[in-house]
């Protein structure tokens, strides 16, 4: 092992390489918070021109990592040394404790200190000195609000959220209560936000909640975002069956009762400025319509990606309207029953606000809406004028008897490239799947007459096909017309033992 005096005595170039090794060594091997920012924190030397190393990528997302323990290590260190927080550009975080009120102390009181502390803290942008002794007994969900007014230079934000028991709504009303005390400082350099829900699997835990995109929908010059939940569709049912005005697009609020002797307490309890704000505290909307509804037409965000989002409970029509000029779209909807056509009809309605400007639409939605009486049910992309990139799942043919696939003039005129989802049936009647695709490229081959003089590569892939090639004289066929008219096609099929796509 060198003594310490050989590292202090390298040149900073040197050191400087030494970071970057150590931490692509650590982050491959799984072991970047324990090797690495524990030898920064040893070699002052090495800290000083590696810290941001270090921290500019910082990681409280992965393997358990966010604890109220190293919440309040990064704290410590933060207090020690800011120039730490300038550092981070990309913070991942969660899922952490939601839990708002500390053990330690009764719930008006842990609301008084947690509130008092918040505050001074967000209006110094710093920590002070009586704060360090108590901060391991505050609150998880407090901790990381304050965390995010240490932060001032983060541009890229992950976001992994559980939802809260107890019949509460939100695991960030800390952070929510934080940002009506004060902007975010890094509120005009956030460009990219991703957020990412864990479904409750068993217990009284909610749908997760809407607050926090509600409430980070208004960054100025956010350009992209992603939200994608992690859910277990088996327990779907379970859930509206607690939790039955979840299908009505309203998520259960404490009890009324609890709430109003709750209250009545606070009043006798808590000093009018407190109770003002603890008062806003609990009447939050979980929902976060309002505010998504006042922020339409006035975003910067140009990409969306929404993955396995039910609209049952999910605002995704609304949240489409808030860009000014979305360039990009990408949703997965649909996972078992959950969402029927007229949730799919309202996302496509939804993005014809911006038909003059998406140049990117990806929309897959499950076959679970019925639609073993509407096999023809299609979506008009034909008014998207700037389209040139569009995945669609068009056809479905599961569990269709008699399939009649007739294929309308639904393309825009500028499109590039297009991908095709068919579904195989699994039953034997009169349609398959590769007569679906040569009906389908039939029409394609006849738009190309007329229009469609840009397009230049067509895919499609089949659902639930076997995982074996085809010799197909109907794939043969389609593949001719393809040809013929200067078009790349190509038809695959997902092979689960090789893991990837093949050809068919």
């Amino acid at each position: 092992m060198p003594k310490m005096t050989c590292i202090t005595d390298l040149p900073n170039e040197l050191l400087e390489e030494i970071a970057r090794t150590v931490r692509r060594v650590c982050y491959d091997s799984g072991q970047y918070d324990n090797v690495l920012t524990s030898f920064s924190m040893t070699c002052r030397a090495f800290y000083r021109v590696a810290f941001r190393y270090v921290y500019d990528d910082l990681d409280l997302a992965e393997r358990n990592r966010c604890t109220r323990q190293r919440i309040c290590d990064l704290l410590h260190l933060i207090y020690k040394n800011p120039e730490r927080g300038y550092a981070v550009e990309r913070l991942s975080i969660g899922p952490w404790d939601p839990a708002e009120y500390s053990s330690r102390w009764p719930q008006l009181e842990s609301f008084r200190r947690s509130y008092e502390f918040l505050k001074r803290t967000i209006t110094a942008r710093k920590l002070h000195d009586e704060d360090m002794a108590d901060l391991q007994y505050y609150p998880s969900s407090l901790l990381v609000a304050v965390l995010f007014y240490l932060l001032p230079n983060i541009d890229d934000l992950f976001f992994i959220l559980s939802p809260s028991g107890r019949n509460l709504d939100s695991a960030t009303r800390w952070l929510v209560t934080a940002i009506d005390i004060a902007p975010l400082p890094c509120r005009e350099k956030v460009k990219s936000l991703e957020l990412e829900y864990l479904e409750p699997i068993v217990g009284d835990g909610l749908v997760p909640c809407r607050l926090t995109i509600g409430t980070l929908l208004d960054l100025p010059n956010l350009e992209v975002l992603r939200c994608a939940e992690n859910d277990n569709p088996d327990m779907l049912d379970a859930v509206i069956a607690m939790h039955p005005d979840h299908a009505e697009g309203a998520a259960p609020r404490m009890q009324d009762a609890e709430l109003t002797s709750r209250m009545k307490t606070a009043e006798t309890t808590l000093a009018p400025d407190l109770l003002e704000a603890y008062e806003k505290f609990w009447s939050y909307d979980p929902m976060s319509l309002d505010r998504i509804t006042a922020l339409q037409g006035t975003s910067s965000i140009r990409e969306i990606s929404i993955y396995n989002n039910p609209c049952t409970i999910w605002p995704i029509p609304e949240i489409i309207r808030v860009p000014k000029q979305l360039k990009e779209f990408d949703c997965f909807i649909g996972s078992k029953t959950r969402d029927n056509q007229e949730h799919v009809r309202a996302i496509h309605s939804a993005l014809l606000r911006h038909h003059d400007t998406l140049t990117e639409i990806t929309m897959s939605y499950y076959k679970g809406f019925e639609n073993r009486h509407a096999p023809n049910f299609q979506l008009d992309f034909s008014h998207f004028n700037s389209l040139e990139s569009l995945q669609v799942s068009i056809i479905l043919l599961a569990d269709i008897e008699l399939p009649i696939i007739q294929m309308r003039d639904i393309l825009p005129p500028n499109l590039k490239a297009l991908t095709l989802k068919i579904r195989d049936s699994a039953l034997m009647g009169v349609g398959t799947w590769d007569h679906a695709i040569l009906s389908v490229i039939t029409k394609i081959a006849a738009l190309r007459e007329f229009k469609l003089e840009k397009l230049k590569t067509v895919d499609v892939r089949v659902i639930n096909h076997s995982w074996r090639p085809s010799n197909s004289l109907n794939l043969a066929t389609a593949r001719n017309l393809m040809r013929e008219r200067g078009i790349e096609f190509n038809a695959t099929t997902y092979d689960p033992y090789k893991g990837r796509r093949i050809d068919i």
